[in-house]
């Protein structure tokens, strides 16, 4: 797909944000439209208005039920995309979604120290096409493996 500013990459997606009760809105929701009022008031001479690292990927993290929940990208199953699993019962459990062999999401619960590794993996879309599965092996230090 092509947005206003370009092609859309497959790691995003558009998120809506309701109000709250006392009418104030989310933060990226505020950050959406403080990106449009500069959009609109940016006279001609200042040119198309980049927008800033906010915009590059979804991200989202929060506690529920006393466990730390991370969401990268695109974390929800479509057709045709693989999601592989890491699964250590009452410690962590990770999900990581590939589409033709690069990382499009996650979803991390727990303490997974996954965060970082698998934000650069979706932002650099690397093909991690040889590792697969291997990908979540907790043997393998996998931050070392893409510096």
């Amino acid at each position: 797909g092509v947005s206003a500013d370009g092609p859309v990459k497959r790691h995003t997606f558009t998120v809506s944000r309701t109000p709250s009760r006392d009418g104030s809105i989310g933060g990226s929701a505020r950050q959406q439209g403080y990106y449009c009022a500069r959009s609109m008031a940016a006279s001609e001479e200042e040119g198309l208005v980049e927008p800033d690292l906010s915009f590059e990927l979804f991200t989202h993290s929060t506690n529920l039920f006393g466990w730390r929940v991370v969401l990268l990208g695109r974390f929800e199953e479509w057709p045709g995309c693989e999601c592989y699993f890491r699964i250590s019962e009452g410690v962590e459990m990770v999900k990581v979604v590939v589409e033709g062999g690069r990382v499009k999401g996650a979803l991390l619960i727990g303490e997974t120290e996954l965060e970082e590794t698998l934000e650069n993996l979706i932002l650099n879309q690397l093909d991690i096409s040889d590792l697969g599965e291997g990908l979540l092996d907790p043997n393998i230090d996998i931050e070392d493996y893409f510096d």
